[in-house]
């Protein structure tokens, strides 16, 4: 069949290009303005009605004020870009979820709400074409499709290192220096937000540029074909000496949307309006002493370059003069009764040669603001509906927020398994380890020596982090090995149960298996909140650990989801391993915690994880009404497991070979004896003889420890020639080593037996594996993933 012929592209007309050059006065900058033409030949003017429309994105956080550039400016821009026939949409993606996190209004999501219907009346009245505008709101958008939206950013965080992501954190209004683990987490999610939106352009200002940036990388690792293009607005400076920007927190160094003929006359009277550029002096040293202590909001948050810096120059330009065929009218020296400009350049060509004084170009501006600001003070007068929500909206202000008394529990977001039946209460929590392409048997071990440590009546329950495995770029995030992975350790966790308990006491049909993503898409906003508000608890470096910033953030994130875990499991008592980054001693990294004298152990004989745990239970959850409810769980770390390993340690992990340890699916034919036969075996060794730990722990020979099975004594022959002193039974790993460090056990007739045992235990492996097909399966994925 021959190839059908791809349609003619599309001829750019005048129409187009006019949508184009309309499109790019929006922004400050455009990345690029090639990528938006043809974005506008393929989605814009003229396509298809019922086809893909260009995309474009903002968002918003409901706190309650809205100066005027996101007032008048965006409304300005947003007709910009979805003029008539343009064939575009205009998506605001109303931050109420990050609001009801930041505890705005109380922490009441139906208050922030309210807020936000009222923006969107402020935009109304300002004069946004709404019929181009959609609004989608976060708290039913990241609720109802956590299921999408949680694992792009996931994907995002596993494909940055640290370094690349603190370079995004000036959107947070800090410099690199001093940042919470939470403020990584932003820009990730923000990030995610363009994806999960289907964003076309990202329409925001020039302070969110990096987070921007960020998101057409992740299309380069992710192999993404189209990029979002970035079209980033101009920052109104504040109206102080040295504002860069303005500021919500100084009603001052801005015109709100809600100000008075009054207010906007007493604030543009006050405002720095130099004449001339001042150079170094005062300014720049404020600049300077700012970025020192850490505070980004007075860095540069302009493209262009600017010696003068002039607030009220900066209004006329970007606020009066920048709806198509604007006008700004004021008194000039020449013109005392008036004079008319079309053109912002002639304003401040008059302006520096002196025409027009200071004054002059203040009264102007006052004049223009409140004719602009006036339909707004109008609408929420006349029409009912936006009178209603200006008037909660200001009930919301009075209302005194609530002082915190000593006595008063602070408020806990969590997810809550017990309470969803998932788990039972008090239970011991074992966290299953990162998938890999190669499960090893002192994986399956490790695991049942820990599940074992908690009493015989105490619920158990066995984490399968699969979406901790996607951020950590396990098996390279792919979403079938991680599965593949789990049901090959399930499956071989039960065999090796019933060989070393037998089947009446095997310990896994009483554990309790949770799959990570099932559990927190349970209740995906009160898990994400305490990942967040853990995050917002720790400095970052504290969480880093022995992290370094080349590495992937996607571990910062997954320690944090940790505790997340934590809390909705709720556990009385927590097996963890000792991980510490290759870092001996953390307690550097740990300096600046107060873990007080109840500890369970110091910061530098536990891993990260388990010091983090335990600062945010011991600070964050120290309220005696909390302590009852969320009490600090028991941390132990795997000390009492077999050590299972063929050969001496290598001197890194670069160095490991197959041979130096039995993997859960290897072959019994094959690897049974052949790496039996090749272990380190030195006669009379018995510091380190794997053949001796191997045969002690699945032979049923008493250890004398937590790591023996059930069977532990009944005792294990080994076959020798009568010339070598005939057949020998051994019932503890004692008796073993005494025989073996006296020479009276050969090395070949005591690897001998063990190899009998790890074929029996590798075929009981490879049979519960065929048995379940998803296990089957799941050993040809990753043994083809190896060959990659």
């Amino acid at each position: 069949m021959p190839k059908k012929e791809a349609p003619p592209p599309r001829p750019w007309t005048d129409d187009l290009e006019a949508d184009l050059q309309r499109i790019l006065t929006v922004g400050e900058e455009c990345i690029s303005a090639k990528e938006l033409q043809s974005l506008i030949l393929s989605k814009g003017r003229g396509t298809p009605d019922d086809g893909p429309r260009i995309r474009l994105y903002d968002g918003f956080e409901p706190s309650g004020r809205m100066h005027i550039a996101q007032g008048l400016l965006k409304s300005v821009n947003v007709n910009k870009c979805t003029a008539d026939g343009t064939h575009s949409t205009f998506c605001f993606w109303v931050a109420d979820w990050f609001a009801l996190m930041n505890d705005k209004m109380g922490g009441d999501l139906q208050k922030i709400v309210i807020v936000g219907k009222y923006l969107i009346e402020v935009w109304k009245a300002a004069g946004m074409d709404l019929s181009n505008v959609e609004f989608r709101w976060a708290s039913e958008e990241i609720t109802d499709n956590a299921h999408i939206y949680w694992p792009i950013m996931l994907d995002v965080a596993r494909r940055f290192n640290v370094t690349r992501i603190k370079k995004c954190c000036q959107i947070m209004g800090r410099l690199e220096g001093n940042l919470t683990a939470a403020q990584v987490l932003y820009p990730l999610m923000q990030c995610t937000d363009v994806f999960f939106l289907k964003a076309d352009i990202c329409q925001l200002g020039v302070d969110q540029r990096k987070v921007n940036m960020l998101a057409r990388e992740y299309c380069d690792a992710a192999k993404k074909k189209y990029k979002p293009v970035i079209l980033s607005h101009h920052m109104l400076y504040g109206l102080k000496k040295g504002q860069e920007k303005m500021s919500k927190s100084d009603p001052d160094s801005a015109i709100f949307m809600e100000d008075t003929v009054e207010d906007v006359r007493r604030k543009i009277t006050k405002a720095y309006c130099p004449t001339a550029e001042e150079g170094g002096g005062a300014a720049g040293e404020e600049e300077k002493t700012s970025a020192e202590s850490g505070d980004a909001g007075k860095e540069s948050m302009h493209l262009t370059e600017d010696t003068l810096k002039n607030p009220i120059l900066d209004y006329v330009q970007h606020i009066v003069m920048s709806p198509p065929g604007a006008t700004f009218t004021c008194a000039t020296c020449t013109a005392p009764e008036g004079h008319t400009y079309d053109k912002y350049e002639a304003v401040k060509e008059d302006f520096l040669a002196g025409n027009i004084t200071p004054d002059q170009l203040k009264e102007g501006l006052i004049e223009s603001l409140n004719t602009l600001l006036q339909p707004v003070r109008d609408h929420f007068t006349n029409d009912e509906t936006a009178k209603g929500l200006l008037e909660q909206v200001r009930e919301f202000k009075r209302e005194a927020a609530p002082v915190a008394s000593g006595d008063e529990a602070p408020k806990v977001f969590r997810l809550d398994l017990v309470k969803e039946g998932v788990v039972q209460p008090n239970s011991h929590l074992v966290m299953a380890p990162l998938p890999n392409s190669t499960p090893t048997m002192q994986s399956a071990a490790d695991i049942l020596t820990k599940l074992k440590a908690a009493d015989a009546d105490t619920p158990k329950v066995l984490l399968l982090r699969d979406w901790t495995a996607l951020v950590n770029n396990a098996l390279d995030a792919d979403v079938k090995l991680i599965p593949a992975y789990h049901a090959i350790l399930l499956s071989t966790l039960r065999a090796l149960d019933i060989h070393l308990h037998g089947e009446d006491s095997a310990i896994m049909k009483n554990v309790t298996i949770v799959l990570q993503s099932e559990a927190i898409l349970k209740d995906p906003s009160n898990y994400w909140i305490s990942v967040i508000n853990a995050g917002r608890h720790f400095q970052l470096d504290t969480v880093m650990g022995g992290m370094k910033d080349a590495d992937c953030v996607g571990k910062v994130i997954g320690r944090l989801m940790m505790i997340g875990d934590v809390l909705g499991v709720n556990p009385k008592s927590i097996a963890l391993e000792m991980e510490n980054d290759g870092d001996v001693n953390i307690s550097n990294a740990m300096a600046n915690m107060n873990l007080g004298d109840d500890s369970a152990s110091s910061p530098s004989s536990q891993s990260v994880e388990a010091t983090l745990i335990e600062e945010f239970y011991s600070i964050k959850l120290s309220h005696p009404s909390l302590q009852s409810i969320l009490p600090l769980p028991t941390i132990t770390h795997n000390t009492c497991s077999p050590n299972l390993a063929l050969q001496q340690p290598r001197e890194s992990i670069a160095h490991k070979q197959e041979i130096d340890e039995y993997f859960l699916t290897d072959d019994p034919k094959v690897n049974g004896k052949s790496k039996m036969k090749k272990a380190f075996c030195e006669p009379g060794n018995i510091d380190f003889c794997p053949p001796i730990a191997l045969l002690t722990y699945f032979g049923g020979l008493d250890s004398g420890s937590s790591g023996s099975g059930s069977g532990a004594g009944k005792g294990v022959t080994i076959s020798r020639s009568p010339e070598n002193g005939g057949d020998v039974t051994y019932t503890s790993k004692s008796q073993v080593e005494a025989d073996f460090e006296s020479g009276a056990l050969h090395p070949g007739d005591l690897k001998g037996c063990t190899s009998t045992i790890m074929v029996e235990v590798l075929t009981k492996t490879s049979e519960a594996i065929k048995k379940d097909g998803s296990a089957a399966k799941g050993v040809k994925a990753l043994k083809a993933w190896e060959k990659k």
